[in-house]
């Protein structure tokens, strides 16, 4: 089984750690894979075994941490993907890929793992155009906040913005073939789009080939955002695509050429 560490704080943040060994050592000692003065000769141990990963700290003086929280001694910790690993001035994302990446498009995908902890932020109340500023400078700042919603942050396999209450979902996969990443996509739009009431526009440039599992997945997400008392339109659709969108079924979603176009239609 193979995953990563993603190094989450310090000059080297971003630069994903692939490790695809059954036991992973950390510590101070020769023998550990990652090794770090100040750590104990051997801090922690990162176990693989039956698709999971497990964290073991052997009882050093400084703990290993988990989300923030020591882990108990001597036992093996469950790990989960997104979880933060503490160790002294360390600190790691652990992140799961089924698929080999180049190196440039892995570091991308990392670096897009660690801005998913700051989409908190797209989703707080937007700034009041009309509210006075005490100075220049916070008004310039809110007009960067503003700038920063539109442009949307990287969420996994997605990119999130939203302008004037518009919450803009871009696809980044070009192919939406393969059932276990059709999956996986619409796993993050469940989990990124959990709240009531948005009004949420899927942007399809970048999908250049869908199968049916992939138009089945659109259909479904449609049907589950209507539960959150959500709406969902989407737009620049490829022709062929398209039209598969409405041979099976999904012509009740509406569409638009351009996000403008869609921002002045009522659906």
């Amino acid at each position: 089984m193979k995953f990563y560490l993603i190094v989450a704080k310090g000059s080297k943040q971003g630069m994903p750690i692939p490790i695809s060994v059954d036991l992973f050592l950390i510590g101070s000692d020769k023998m550990c894979q990652l090794r770090k003065e100040g750590l104990g000769p051997k801090q922690c141990a990162l176990v693989a075994r039956d698709k999971k990963v497990f964290i073991r700290d052997f009882g050093n003086e400084q703990s290993t941490l988990v989300n923030g929280n020591a882990i108990p001694t001597g036992q093996e910790w469950p790990l989960h993907a997104g979880d933060r690993i503490g160790i002294g001035s360390l600190e790691f994302m652990i992140q799961y890929r089924e698929h080999a990446l180049s190196q440039r498009d892995l570091e991308e995908w990392a670096a897009s793992c660690l801005d998913q902890d700051s989409q908190q932020q797209l989703f707080d109340d937007e700034p009041d155009d009309f509210r006075k500023h005490s100075t220049a400078s916070a008004a310039a700042n809110a007009i960067i906040d503003a700038l920063q919603r539109q442009k949307g942050l990287m969420v996994g396999r997605l990119r999130i913005g939203i302008d004037h209450g518009l919450t803009v979902v871009r696809l980044n996969d070009r192919h939406l073939v393969e059932e276990s990443e059709i999956a996986m996509i619409k796993r993050e739009l469940c989990d990124k789009l959990n709240r009531p009431n948005l009004r949420i526009l899927v942007d399809l440039k970048n999908v250049r080939r869908m199968s049916s599992a992939g138009v089945l997945m659109i259909a479904d997400f449609h049907r589950w955002l209507k539960q959150w008392g959500s709406v969902m339109a989407i737009c620049r659709v490829r022709g062929e695509i398209a039209g598969m969108l409405g041979t099976l079924g999904v012509e009740s979603i509406p569409k638009f050429r351009d996000k403008r176009e869609a921002m002045a239609a009522r659906w």
